[in-house]
């Protein structure tokens, strides 16, 4: 039987209920807002997150809008949401991480482990275990220019997969980017996935702004990934097929420094193509980036400010072959300094 509750959260058939849940083991005491609407109809269960990054407001406000827009009178199912995970860091303005331990969050966790550690564990046994599929809803952070799109994982358990990118496809983003499970380890939507149930990530919004237009078009693919389940009636006719790209490619800062992008989001790149430069405190070119990829770029950091190993600019790349591991760090081996060329 699917899950129809999340800790204390139960309510009966075609009922909803809301509250703080806390996590287990955590002080001072880690607790998220969560709402269950339990359908007065058999269906499925669909798990969503919103705020694992506490900055990127447009998906939290989407996940929020959609615990409210359920109708446990005509639904199908249950819908289960987290509307913030990342409760500490979210009226501190964090970025990237937590501010108890630092950390973002890898999956599937530990419960012995840190605080990141701790909630990804409650997240994947008290939450997604049990669903019959799971949605984390993600947007460019504080400092990222995206183009929307989403993200599916390839496991070894093809019908997981392929259920995943029918998701993903349903979602009604212009893009759809599907991943190795090797080359995004510990990633929420990958871990669960592994774990047997479908997931995906949907990313709209950028750059620290409840933008009303995308907080629209994210509410509106959550919505479609539930008329897909049959969770809903369909709010219209199908959206056009996603652009279909096979992966990312990523450039990272070696050194700490100032970026000076050459390309925008949604621009399409060929691969050894400048994407920008890294300069010094003084304005001196230290590094030029290229593209390592054939693709498209969606996402890329706004700040100028940029710290070593930071995340520069993602590629949608065309050829799988080109994906890259997300952790790795395509600085120098992406482009090459200005005194290499000279």
């Amino acid at each position: 039987m699917s899950r129809v509750s999340f800790r204390d959260l139960a309510p009966a058939r075609g009922e909803r209920s809301s509250g703080m849940v806390a996590v287990p083991g955590i002080e001072p005491a880690w607790e998220m807002p969560a709402v269950v609407v339990r359908g007065q109809h058999d269906g499925p269960t669909l798990a969503v997150t919103g705020g694992v990054h506490a900055a990127e407001y447009v998906s939290i406000e989407a996940v929020t809008r959609l615990s409210r827009w359920a109708d446990p009178a005509t639904l199908h199912g249950t819908l289960i949401a987290v509307l913030i995970v990342n409760t500490p860091g979210f009226f501190e303005h964090t970025i990237y991480v937590n501010p108890v331990d630092g950390k973002d969050f890898v999956f599937p966790g530990n419960p012995e482990g840190t605080a990141s550690e701790r909630v990804a564990h409650f997240l994947m046994t008290e939450l997604t275990a049990g669903a019959d599929a799971y949605i984390d809803a993600h947007c460019g952070d504080m400092i990222e220019a995206l183009a929307p799109f989403t993200l599916w994982p390839r496991v070894d358990d093809a019908e997981v997969s392929e259920r995943a990118h029918a998701m993903a496809m349903a979602y009604g983003l212009e893009r759809t980017l599907g991943m190795d499970l090797k080359n995004v380890p510990g990633r929420s939507y990958a871990e669960v996935a592994a774990s047997g149930v479908p997931a995906i990530v949907g990313e709209a919004g950028q750059q620290g702004i409840c933008d009303e237009h995308f907080v629209q078009i994210h509410l509106r693919g959550l919505q479609n990934v539930m008329a897909h389940l049959g969770m809903v009636e369909p709010l219209g006719p199908p959206a056009a097929p996603p652009r279909e790209l096979q992966g990312l490619a990523w450039t990272r800062s070696s050194v700490a420094g100032t970026y000076h992008p050459a390309v925008a989001v949604g621009d399409r790149v060929r691969r050894g193509q400048l994407t920008g430069e890294l300069h010094d405190l003084f304005g001196n070119t230290i590094e030029e980036h290229l593209s390592p990829a054939d693709g498209e770029v969606v996402f890329l950091v706004t700040a100028l400010a940029v710290a070593a190993g930071g995340p520069l600019i993602g590629i949608g790349v065309y050829d799988r072959d080109q994906a890259r591991d997300a952790r790795a760090l395509d600085g120098p081996a992406a482009g090459t300094t200005a005194a290499e060329r000279a």
